[in-house]
């Protein structure tokens, strides 16, 4: 509940200027038409103990008082771990729920794993910032060292190194060469 807390005061901080200036305050009459407020190039992120444990950024963030939620353009989730960046996963649009420690990135999202070597892609990625899982119940598909691997779902870790695809098809590569060249590992 804290950590929840602290990190509403940190986006409510960014948001500061564009609520001192008036920009996307709501009154009361027409509270439920638009955000409570809304601010360009916000970062929110979670730290424990001293260490960032993801970065959340986005162009434009509207934040909707009742319904505790950021609605976002262009977001990039960065995972970290021992504060360094193992994955990041980019999308048109996006939301983050603070009571449901959900983020929904969505349009175009993107998955790198720096240290699988892998990419993902689908149209719909959530992540729980409390459990610090990812999935999708969309089409997906996986390429990593020339293989690429297509599924129905996928459930993985934030850092992309254990992965569940779901009704799974594997194409391998065209040119056998790349096993020899070590640049496929299944």
């Amino acid at each position: 509940m804290e950590l929840r807390r602290n990190l509403k005061i940190i986006f409510l901080s960014s948001l500061l200027a564009a609520a001192v200036a008036g920009c996307g305050q709501k009154g009361k009459d027409n509270s439920n038409e638009g955000p409570t407020q809304r601010a360009e190039d916000v970062i929110i992120s979670e730290s424990e103990m001293g260490q960032s444990k993801w970065l959340l950024t986005t162009k434009t963030a509207d934040y909707y008082d009742e319904e505790q939620k950021v609605v976002m353009t262009d977001p990039k989730l960065i995972n970290k771990t021992d504060g360094k960046e193992d994955s990041s996963i980019k999308a048109d649009k996006g939301s983050y729920e603070f009571e449901k420690n959900l983020i929904t990135l969505s349009g175009n999202v993107t998955g790198v794993s720096l240290s699988e070597g892998a990419t993902i892609r689908t149209s719909k990625m959530y992540y729980d910032t409390k459990s610090r899982n990812v999935w999708t119940d969309k089409p997906v598909t996986l390429k990593r060292g020339g293989v690429t691997v297509k599924g129905q779902a996928l459930q993985a870790n934030a850092d992309f190194s254990e992965i569940q695809l779901y009704k799974q098809v594997t194409q391998l590569p065209k040119e056998l060469r790349d096993f020899d060249k070590g640049e496929v590992e299944l």
